[in-house]
């Protein structure tokens, strides 16, 4: 028959009800006719559907299972939170809004004031891939960030693979020579 089908081990009238998730639901909810599901429930036009779960937002966008006005220029999603209130221009920072790099610096997903802070240096050989920030005025990034005017200076060893990787040393104790396999120890304050 036509407009008939099975919705889990029931038949339904397809014109008057949607099967969600083998339920049957009615499709007139008052003077809205409903023709899309959200996990076992219905949607109506005006509505937003986020991981299963009904908001009454039409039109809107989702954020994890929160839902947000597309209109509303406040709010921001970063990394499935939902941040309101936000500055126009705000960009993210791992799950934090920040300025976008005016007054404020982004480094390993979290925010810093970029007048300390302006620089972002990823730690050779750390798994996950952790990061710290520096102030590039004093600092500059090798395997961490190291100071400028130091007796630590950066070498870049040759991997096994061909590759090279930075390394921080003491240059008044050890020597970053060819073939730059490794760092040796001075013998008799030279290399």
């Amino acid at each position: 028959m036509y407009g008939i089908s099975c919705c889990g081990s029931e038949p339904i009238n397809q014109f008057e009800e949607i099967c969600c998730e083998d339920v049957a639901r009615q499709r007139r909810q008052g003077s809205t006719y409903v023709d899309r599901c959200c996990g076992n429930h219905t949607v109506a036009y005006d509505q937003t559907c986020c991981q299963g779960i009904v908001h009454n937002v039409p039109n809107g966008e989702c954020c994890g299972s929160q839902a947000y006005s597309r209109t509303n220029l406040a709010a921001l999603c970063c990394a499935g939170v939902l941040n309101l209130n936000v500055e126009l221009g705000s960009i993210c920072c791992g799950k934090t809004p920040y300025d976008g790099g005016t007054k404020e610096s982004c480094c390993g997903g979290q925010v810093y004031i970029k007048e300390l802070h302006d620089s972002c240096c990823p730690v050779h050989g750390s798994d996950p891939q952790e990061y710290q920030p520096y102030n590039s005025k004093t600092h500059q990034c090798c395997d961490v960030p190291i100071e400028r005017f130091s007796n630590i200076k950066c070498c870049y060893i040759r991997a096994s693979n061909g590759t090279f990787f930075p390394k921080s040393y003491d240059f008044t104790k050890q020597c970053c020579a060819y073939p730059f396999t490794s760092l040796t120890e001075k013998e008799n304050g030279t290399c």
